[in-house]
């Protein structure tokens, strides 16, 4: 195979993703260009795209466009997760983008995304036989993997990402006790397959890919390390108390209090208090004592294929 370069879309139900990269003979890839955009897709709830973000997602294709078309990639390909698998409108949206980029879009299932996520993941962070609990808060779903090196052995999409729970419990700031509550006792019913399932394993190793948890190791790496720590790594290590002592600096301040935090990603700091509150309610109820931050996720899950099926 002679180097291939490959535009990959994420089109998350809060932001955008765009990753170029040429794909080299020995399957290895170097990245060009890596974005993300604050699109908010599912501002107005899953079922339908708005009109506003519907203009909005269009506009960003058209600007991912003018970027993708500097590059020449041989392929685009499109994925649209929790926003376009559930919103009546999604074809319309999907025929609108295509318009505007030719290119491959494809809607997947929860437990593809799930699939995807781990094959980033894999990538990003050396794994053995032990099973670990990997954790995806996207803005409309969070994916959670049970896998280990060699296989994923359990997978499923919750309908809890950090755009669901923030409108439906957070509304004021800094966020109330009693809103915490409602949160916490909402995740022990919705993640009740989880919760079963995680019984008949010991797992204590958390991994956190996407946004939130990037969001958490810049914050980490800017108040502890220094700020270029981060820099070339796919993975990061959270040490414990800091994790915990972020997100409760996180959860007591007010939006624009958590703007002010070294290392926030600003787009992120209005959905950051139910996405911290969500990983801790993890760490506290499976009684994790190792996270780790992965810097892949869905598009080099997608990437991954695209190499796998190149080569078969």
């Amino acid at each position: 195979m002679m180097s291939k370069r490959v535009a990959i879309m994420d089109l998350g139900t809060n932001t955008f993703h765009l990753l170029i990269v040429d794909i080299k003979e020995d399957h290895s890839f170097t990245v060009l260009h890596k974005q993300e955009e604050f699109v908010k897709l599912g501002e107005n709830g899953l079922e339908q795209i708005g009109d506003k973000p519907f203009k909005r997602g269009v506009d960003q294709i058209g600007r991912y466009k003018k970027i993708i078309d500097q590059y020449h990639p041989h392929r685009i390909v499109a994925i649209g997760t929790a926003a376009i698998r559930r919103a009546a409108n999604a074809d319309e949206f999907i025929s609108a983008i295509k318009a505007l980029c030719p290119m491959e879009v494809r809607k997947i299932s929860g437990d593809e995304e799930a699939e995807l996520i781990y094959l980033g993941v894999h990538q990003a962070v050396p794994l053995n036989d032990q099973p670990v609990l990997i954790m995806d808060i996207g803005g409309g779903s969070t994916e959670f993997i049970i896998a280990n090196e060699e296989k994923i052995i359990w997978k499923k999409s919750f309908p809890v990402g950090a755009s669901v729970l923030k409108e439906k419990f957070h509304h004021h700031e800094p966020i109330h006790e009693q809103e915490i509550d409602n949160l916490t006792i909402f995740l022990e019913g919705e993640l009740q397959l989880l919760i079963s399932e995680l019984k008949n394993f010991n797992i204590n190793h958390l991994i956190g890919a996407s946004g939130s948890f990037d969001t958490i190791a810049k914050i980490i790496a800017s108040a502890f390390y220094e700020a270029d720590i981060l820099r070339g790594k796919t993975s990061f290590i959270i040490p414990f108390e800091k994790f915990h002592w972020i997100v409760n600096d996180i959860v007591l301040k007010n939006l624009e209090e958590r703007l002010a935090i070294e290392g926030m990603i600003p787009f992120r700091a209005e959905m950051m208090v139910v996405a911290a509150i969500l990983a801790k309610f993890i760490t506290d109820k499976f009684k994790i004592n190792k996270i780790t931050q992965s810097s892949f996720a869905l598009k080099e899950g997608v990437l991954w294929r695209i190499i796998q099926n190149e080569n078969s």
